[in-house]
C-alpha cells in the first residue's frame, strides 16, 4: 500500500506547490518541454499534448465515463490536479523557460455516441479504386530496404501483428506536431526529413504507414476523418489515419499511426465505421490494441467526434510521378451517414470540390481487387 500511496502524495504536494503561483489570476505551473500527459481517472494518456502558447485558450476536451473524474495534467516539471464533472472548465497557465505562458482550458463533456445509419445496398456500378497490386513496385522496394523494414515484420504470426508492427515502427519514426508539414509529401521524403529531426503532423502518419503496409502487400489506404460540423468549426475539424486490407481476415480495418492504434472487438479489427458502432454501443467489450500502450478512454474520447465523414482516395498506389486515377474529375470518394449534409466547405473557408459523396457501406469498403 505505501508504493501506492507515495506516488500520489507527491502528486498532491507539487500539484499544491503549483497553483501557489498565480498569473492573471490563475494559477501557473511550470514546463521546460513542450510535451504533456494528463490522466483521466485511472488512466494516462502520455505525450499526446502539445503546449501550445499560441493558442488563447489551448482546449483539452475531456469526455468523462462518470459523474465526475479526477483529472491530473501534468508537464516534465509540474502538474495540476481537478475533480471535473461533465459541463465544468478549469483554466491554467502553463509557463515555458521563454518566459512565454500557455493558456491552457481543461473542458469536461460528458461521453456520449451515437451509432450512425449508412445505407448498405451496393451502387449501380462499383466505383474503381486502384490499389498496389504485386511486388514489382521499385518505389515499395527501395522504402523496404532503405529503412530495414523486413527485421520489424520478422516472425509476425499474421497479418494483424504484420500490421501493428509496422504502424508501431512508423509511430517511433517522430513526435506529433500539428503544424509542420514536409517539403515532399511521399514516405520516404518524409521519413528522411524525420531522420533530421522534423517533426509532422497526422497527415504523415497515415501517408507514411499506408506505404509501410503496401510494401508488404496489406492493400492500405488513406483515410481522412471529418467532424459533423466541419463546415463551421474553424479549427480541429479533420484527422488522417489508415484502413488496410487483412487478407486473412478478408475485412478493412483503421489502424492510427499518430495514437499506434488499432481497435479490436471481441478480437476482430474493426474497420473506422464498425469502430464508431462499438464506441457506440459495445464500449465495455471495445480494445484498442497498441504497442505503445496507448490509452483506451483518451482515444476513444479523443477521436470520436472525428468518426462522422470520412474520405479515401480512388487511387492508392504508392511511387513517385504517378498519373493518378479519377472517377470523373474527383480523386476521393466521400461515406455520408443517413440524412446528413454532403459537406462542401472545410473549416469555414477551404472548398470540398475533390470527392464524390456516397451513403454506401458496400461501395466505401468493396474489397480491393
Amino acid at each position: 500500500m505505501k508504493t501506492l500511496l507515495l506516488p500520489s502524495l507527491l502528486l498532491v504536494g507539487v500539484s499544491a506547490l503549483a497553483q501557489s503561483a498565480i498569473y492573471q489570476g490563475l494559477p501557473v505551473i511550470k514546463a521546460h518541454a513542450l510535451r504533456a500527459d494528463y490522466r483521466l481517472g485511472r488512466e494516462w494518456v502520455n505525450g499526446n499534448w502539445r503546449i501550445a502558447p499560441e493558442a488563447s485558450p489551448d482546449v483539452l476536451t475531456l469526455s468523462l465515463h462518470a459523474a465526475k473524474e479526477t483529472v491530473v495534467f501534468r508537464t516534465d516539471q509540474d502538474s495540476v490536479r481537478y475533480t471535473l464533472k461533465p459541463g465544468d472548465v478549469q483554466r491554467f497557465y502553463v509557463r515555458l523557460d521563454d518566459g512565454r505562458y500557455a493558456l491552457t482550458e481543461l473542458r469536461a463533456t460528458a461521453f456520449a455516441a451515437e451509432p450512425l445509419r449508412f445505407e448498405r445496398p451496393r451502387p449501380a456500378t462499383p466505383y474503381a479504386f486502384r490499389y498496389e497490386t504485386g511486388p514489382g513496385n521499385a518505389y515499395l522496394a527501395q522504402l523496404r530496404e532503405q529503412y530495414h523494414l523486413d527485421a520489424v515484420v520478422q516472425g509476425a504470426a499474421d497479418d494483424t501483428e504484420r500490421a501493428l508492427r509496422l504502424l508501431h515502427w512508423v509511430h517511433q519514426r517522430w513526435r506529433h506536431d500539428g503544424s509542420n508539414e514536409p517539403a515532399k509529401k511521399d514516405a520516404i521524403s518524409i521519413l528522411e526529413e524525420a531522420q533530421t529531426g522534423k517533426q509532422f503532423r497526422c497527415v504523415e502518419y497515415g501517408i507514411v504507414a499506408t506505404a509501410c503496409l503496401n510494401a508488404y502487400g496489406l492493400k492500405s489506404r488513406v483515410l481522412g476523418l471529418k467532424t459533423r460540423d466541419v463546415e463551421t468549426t474553424e479549427s480541429g475539424a479533420g484527422h488522417v489515419l489508415l484502413e488496410t486490407w487483412l487478407p486473412d481476415r478478408q475485412k478493412w480495418a483503421m489502424l492510427d499511426g499518430q495514437w499506434d492504434v488499432m481497435p479490436v472487438l471481441r478480437g476482430t479489427p474493426l474497420n473506422a465505421v464498425e469502430f464508431q458502432q462499438a464506441i457506440a454501443r459495445n464500449y465495455q467489450d471495445l480494445e484498442i490494441r497498441s504497442l505503445s500502450g496507448a490509452s483506451k478512454m483518451g482515444y476513444v474520447g479523443w477521436i470520436a467526434p472525428y468518426l462522422y465523414y470520412m474520405d479515401v482516395k480512388f487511387d492508392n498506389r504508392e511511387g513517385l510521378g504517378l498519373e493518378r486515377a479519377r472517377v470523373g474529375d474527383k480523386v476521393s470518394l466521400m461515406l455520408v451517414p443517413a440524412g446528413a449534409k454532403e459537406p462542401t466547405i472545410f473549416q469555414v473557408k477551404n472548398p470540398i470540390n475533390y470527392c464524390l459523396y456516397t451513403r454506401s457501406l458496400a461501395a466505401f469498403y468493396a474489397k480491393p481487387e
